[in-house]
């Protein structure tokens, strides 16, 4: 058992930020929202049946914020971010979403 442990110190650390985490609630609430992985402190791009908006994390205020589409401040809670995110673009969340 020892052996199958080693190496396990070298593999590279995830950090995920609050737009990755963000992207992972939306997938899960809201399947059919298409959502651009964020890049490199880029906003996250969402869009369904040609809504599209542009979510952004606000350092300053500590939540989301529209960066683009939508108007104001979205909150902090990531899972209330997504559902609201989705309700915005006319998608529908929970377990009915996929289908």
């Amino acid at each position: 058992m020892g052996e199958l442990m080693t190496g396990f110190d070298e593999l590279p650390k995830v950090r995920r930020g609050p737009l990755t985490s963000l992207y992972a609630a939306l997938r899960r609430k809201a399947p059919q929202v298409a959502a651009a992985r964020p890049d490199g402190g880029g906003p996250l791009r969402v869009s369904y049946r040609g809504q599209e908006a542009r979510v952004a994390w606000d350092d300053e205020l500590g939540q989301f914020a529209w960066r683009s589409g939508g108007s104001g401040q979205i909150g902090s809670d990531v899972e209330k971010a997504a559902e609201l995110i989705a309700w915005a673009l006319g998608a529908r969340t929970g377990p009915a979403a996929s289908g």
